[in-house]
């Protein structure tokens, strides 16, 4: 075991307050949530809060890149390592997506979409900094629509722009994200996902969902 690779104290409090805040953001947004909530619910004191954020702004931003982070990881990341062929990793996304939200609404009732874009739309014009690391982020999961574009295409053998159609992926992930959360269906998501599948190629290709 590598102990200098172990996080301080201090670097779990940091985590800790983090991912608190992000559950609170995501479920009620930036504005309908105090510092003095964020710290209830971390069980910490709101001094400790502002040891580690000089403002609330700074949390959020925070709260951005852990979002975005966890969610490259364990979802564009663990697909991609899981399959190699375009439709599985296409669809792998999906299900991930799906699973999460069907989760997501037998918790807590309700359905609350992408924590990224909730908090850029929310934030974007008053905190330039949220708007620019949102884009980072949706920068590198069209980097990998455009990787599953570019591969569909080659099989198929067409020259269609993998740029293009990577970005036509991107948007249509946008707004299946702002659809189930409107309507609070996660299927929406389904069925967004096999409009991707068409679009690249693969109609009828399933989005296999567990039975739990």
């Amino acid at each position: 075991m590598n102990i200098a690779a172990l996080p301080t104290k201090g670097e779990r409090t940091r985590a800790h307050i983090v991912a608190t805040a992000a559950g609170l953001f995501w479920r009620r947004n930036f504005h309908g949530v105090s510092v003095d909530q964020v710290a209830e619910a971390a069980e910490v004191n709101k001094a400790t809060i502002y040891r580690y954020f000089a403002d609330k702004a700074e949390l959020a931003l925070a709260v951005v890149k852990h979002n975005g982070s966890i969610s490259l990881e364990m979802i564009f990341e663990a697909t991609f390592a899981e399959f190699e062929r375009p439709e599985d990793r296409l669809a792998g996304i999906y299900r991930q997506l799906y699973c999460g939200h069907l989760q997501m609404q037998s918790d807590t009732g309700d359905v609350y979409g992408c924590p990224v874009v909730g908090l850029a739309l929310e934030l974007g014009q008053e905190m330039p900094a949220i708007r620019e690391e949102a884009q980072r982020l949706f920068d590198v999961v069209e980097g990998h629509f455009t990787e599953i574009a570019s591969a569909a295409i080659a099989a198929r053998g067409d020259t269609s722009d993998p740029a293009i159609l990577g970005r036509t992926l991107t948007q249509l992930l946008h707004g299946a994200f702002a659809s189930a959360r409107v309507a609070s269906e996660p299927d929406r998501l389904l069925d967004a996902g096999r409009a991707a599948l068409a679009m690249i190629g693969y109609p009828g290709h399933p989005i296999t969902v567990s039975e739990s």
